[in-house]
């Protein structure tokens, strides 16, 4: 999980948005009242929560202009630990792009429908362990799939016969 919020930091007054890992549980606690789209919000990927991330910082500049805002991405591990801010540029937002898409490529993908499992919830066949799907109707279209060509190879074997 993803959250993003606006920080007042504590240490440094910094006026940073934060793409915090790990959920709500692991936000930094000097974060501003939801104002914009997409704070507070949970996400499951980390492409959507930068691409919210910075709209939320753009709106903010915008309604701001005399605050210098920034952005960051990181993981508080459930303690208080400020993110360091970086300026609101094109480079720095390509990278936060990159760092997201590299989280994004690096996570199992779907047996049936090639999503990325996104969660640490994802179900298994017991008849194929190594398999891993991202809900449960994909693990069961594989299953009936599955099943429906044994059958179609039992029927044309019968016919051989």
């Amino acid at each position: 999980m993803y959250v993003v919020t606006r920080q007042q930091q504590w240490a440094t007054g910094d006026s940073v948005v934060e793409i915090s890992v790990g959920g709500l549980d692991y936000t930094n606690p000097d974060a501003l009242c939801g104002k914009y789209p997409g704070e507070f919000r949970e996400f499951v990927s980390p492409v959507e929560a930068v691409e919210a991330a910075i709209g939320i910082a753009r709106a903010w500049r915008k309604d701001a202009p005399a605050l210098d805002i920034q952005i960051a991405a990181g993981c508080t591990m459930g303690m208080t630990m400020p993110f360091a801010g970086e300026p609101l540029t094109d480079e720095t937002f390509d990278g936060l792009r990159q760092w997201a898409r590299k989280i994004e490529d690096s996570l199992p993908h779907c047996d049936e429908c090639g999503e990325p499992i996104r969660t640490q919830e994802h179900w298994t066949l017991s008849d194929y362990s190594d398999l891993e799907f991202c809900r449960e109707y994909c693990a069961d279209q594989y299953s009936w799939r599955e099943r429906e060509e044994l059958e179609a190879e039992l029927a044309a074997e019968q016919e051989d016969e």
